[in-house]
């Protein structure tokens, strides 16, 4: 009996749980990895809708229309800046300081500035455009080369070195036909060696040829009214064979002549000569260099100021209207 009542509570103890057996430690780990692999799930599964949120929420940049074209330079500090013919661009600036420049006309005054001029030939966003400067001294005066380079052209056919883009062939041949060469003005051109060319017009006489080296300040010439001039003056301009902006002739000058419909751009030569406090155009552009300049004197004071002209050589010619096809 007791050995019977004995193994009846062995057998009952046997089948109650063990409260002190241990789970398997794999067992635990797999628990663990199971759940790190749903949380990641769970986890994108946030990131993913959070950035769908986004995305329909703002627009998106690519292939969204800048407020500005990309890469469009500031025209009053980039060169270079380009038009297709028939939109010419506002007149370029250079790219750097251009340095070693001179006056060509010893104290000149200013008697057509660079831009927007009803005098112009040619057009700028819509308006009439003078493509240089004017400077008058005297009848006679002497013409400095205004940089150090070399001569390309010092006569009447000058323009194949003026940054015509366009065919000129109907033009020479208009020329011939008409004979109206003779009626050109006399023009000095000089590739200056910096990238620029220089243009020098309406000289009644020049001293050196093509192919000539020439310095700074060197006599290239005397100051004179060839051509469609008013009277005794330079057309002094300045621009860069690799500008891809163009500046538009006027349609009739076209029509009449048989000329390019587009010239290379320009630019402004008072941005690179030597800045004088006298010249009321250069304080505009350079108001930094004009900040220690006097007051201007008045007009009626500057008149008066002023020495008569003379004429020098006096062998000059005297200058007469003549049929014209181009200024």
């Amino acid at each position: 009996m007791t050995d019977s009542r004995d193994r009846l509570g062995t057998e009952r103890s046997n089948r109650r749980p063990d409260t002190g057996v241990r789970i398997p430690p794999i067992f635990v780990l797999g628990v663990v990895m199971m759940a790190l692999v749903v949380g990641g799930l769970l986890l994108r599964a946030v990131v993913v809708a959070g950035s769908v949120s986004a995305t329909q929420a703002a627009p998106s940049s690519v292939g969204a229309a800048p407020s500005e074209p990309a890469g469009t330079p500031d025209p009053l500090s980039s060169f270079g800046t380009g038009s297709t013919p028939g939109s010419p661009a506002a007149n370029p600036s250079p790219t750097s300081p251009l340095t070693g420049y001179v006056w060509p006309l010893v104290d000149a005054t200013i008697t057509l500035p660079f831009g927007p001029s009803d005098w112009g030939e040619f057009f700028v966003d819509g308006q009439r455009f003078h493509d240089g400067v004017d400077m008058a001294t005297k009848c006679g005066d002497y013409v400095h080369a205004a940089h150090d380079g070399v001569v390309l052209a010092a006569s009447r056919q000058y323009d194949d070195y003026m940054g015509w883009t366009g065919d000129l062939a109907p033009y020479y041949h208009l020329l011939d036909t008409k004979h109206w060469w003779d009626s050109l003005p006399i023009v000095i051109v000089i590739d200056d060696g910096d990238g620029y060319r220089s243009i020098y017009a309406h000289e009644y006489q020049v001293t050196v040829k093509p192919g000539q080296h020439v310095t700074a300040g060197q006599v290239i010439g005397y100051e004179g009214a060839t051509g469609n001039a008013t009277g005794c003056h330079v057309h002094f301009g300045l621009f860069s064979p690799t500008e891809t902006a163009t500046f538009a002739l006027d349609p009739a000058v076209v029509a009449k002549d048989l000329m390019p419909e587009y010239e290379i751009a320009r630019i402004d030569p008072l941005l690179v000569l030597p800045f004088r406090c006298d010249v009321e155009e250069m304080r505009t552009l350079r108001p930094i260099e004009a900040a220690p300049c006097p007051p201007l004197p008045s007009p009626s004071a500057s008149a008066k100021a002023k020495a008569t002209p003379t004429v020098r050589p006096s062998s000059a010619p005297t200058v007469t209207a003549r049929p014209s096809p181009t200024s």
